[in-house]
């Protein structure tokens, strides 16, 4: 390495998609923070109407417009092309594709493998096959692989048959924002702005079909059929242009004065709606890690989510579990929380004692030590068996 710091960038044009965009913000603003970071000069790629929502970041934090969109062939020419021409020492690929690179090094974050292990949620099989060959190319081509969860490591060991040694395990954290002492002021601020009733139970990831709102609706009615719950049921995340489906299902089950959908919420109005909730239910399919749980539980809210993926991982001993495919659980499980303050307050002090252990300080002194690792040369032995599903 020459004496001027080495050039890192980071791929940010995600910056104001929901999971990832929490995880490139996040982690941003914690390495921005981190004394180690002064030895690097960074550039920022995020896209242009993206720039806004950049966080406030030191000098060394270079901001770059590129309007490349993500899973196109403008990421894989231009964007690879202005990469080429920054002459960078080492990128890090915030999701799983990385572009094709002349001399730099490579990091990446693979947060999930959802979309080769669920192709029936994709919109078509070329968006199945640009995945697995993304995916495989991400891993054999980085220098060292950061995931979210050790669930996520097994999933990448399991499918593409590369060594555990080469992927670094490092969890999202939850940000300081979200905390249990919250004001009473800001829940009723939020449930005002957008019209909640009280009380209610709270459910947050739109309507695609791995956060499983359609099992959650049944479980819900289902739930009001068993007892007489005074709760309404907030559905909040982004709604798909077509919401038929799911307005027929809650018209089905007669849920039209009990369900409120304030759409797509605010990251600065989450806490108050986490903190106004009786309880938090996110019983999804698939996880890579499940960045809403570990927030509502740091918010003091007791959370029921699901005993598979990477939230069992999360999760397990400190929320209510249940098998998400399982209507009746689901309902078992809201009866108990929204009937039973003791209920509420055991899982509501064993999910803060868990968010504790998530913090994007430690998650971005960790990346920086991968980096760091990158540049030296020092990469785990690839060791790459191939299995029979890896295709």
């Amino acid at each position: 390495m020459s004496a001027r710091p080495p050039r890192v960038g980071i791929d940010a044009r995600k910056l104001t998609d929901y999971g990832i965009g929490a995880y490139v913000r996040n982690l941003l603003e914690a390495i921005a923070r981190n004394p180690q970071s002064e030895g690097y000069r960074f550039r920022v790629y995020v896209r242009p109407a993206d720039r806004p929502s950049v966080p406030p970041l030191p000098e060394r934090f270079e901001i770059v417009e590129e309007d490349s969109p993500g899973y196109s062939i403008s990421e894989l020419t231009t964007f690879a092309w202005r990469l080429w021409r920054d002459r960078l020492d080492l990128f890090h690929a915030t999701h799983y594709v990385i572009p094709p690179l002349a001399r730099a090094r490579a990091v990446v974050t693979i947060h999930d493998i959802i979309h080769v292990l669920y192709p029936q949620f994709l919109p078509h099989r070329a968006a199945l096959i640009y995945a697995r060959v993304m995916i495989r190319r991400a891993l054999r081509r980085a220098d060292r692989i950061i995931t979210v969860s050790n669930n996520s490591k097994r999933d990448l060991v399991d499918y593409f048959g590369i060594s555990p040694a080469r992927i670094e395990v490092i969890y999202n954290g939850v940000a300081g924002r979200f905390r249990a002492d919250l004001p009473r002021a800001e829940s009723e601020r939020v449930a005002l702005k957008y019209g909640l009733p009280r009380p209610y139970l709270l459910f947050l990831g739109g309507e695609k079909p791995h956060k499983n709102v359609r099992n959650v609706l049944r479980a819900f009615a289902e739930a009001r059929r068993a007892r007489a719950l005074p709760h309404a049921l907030v559905l909040a995340g982004p709604m798909p242009k077509n919401r038929s489906r799911v307005e027929a299902l809650i018209a089905a089950l007669d849920l039209g004065a009990h369900v409120t959908r304030p759409g797509v919420v605010p990251e600065e109005d989450l806490p108050g709606l986490f903190a106004g909730a009786d309880a938090f239910l996110y019983p999804t399919l698939y996880e890579g890690f499940g960045l809403p749980v570990a927030e509502a539980m740091a918010c003091g809210v007791p959370v029921l989510t699901s005993s598979t993926s990477a939230l069992q991982e999360i999760a397990g001993g400190y929320a209510y579990l249940v098998d998400p495919m399982d209507v009746d659980a689901i309902a078992r499980g809201i009866v108990d929380l929204a009937t039973d303050p003791e209920r509420r307050r055991e899982y509501a002090e064993l999910g803060r004692r868990r968010a504790a252990d998530f913090s994007w300080e430690r998650a971005a002194e960790q990346t920086l030590r991968v980096y760091a690792e990158a540049l030296a040369g020092r990469r785990p032995e690839p060791g790459a068996r191939q299995p029979p599903n890896a295709g």
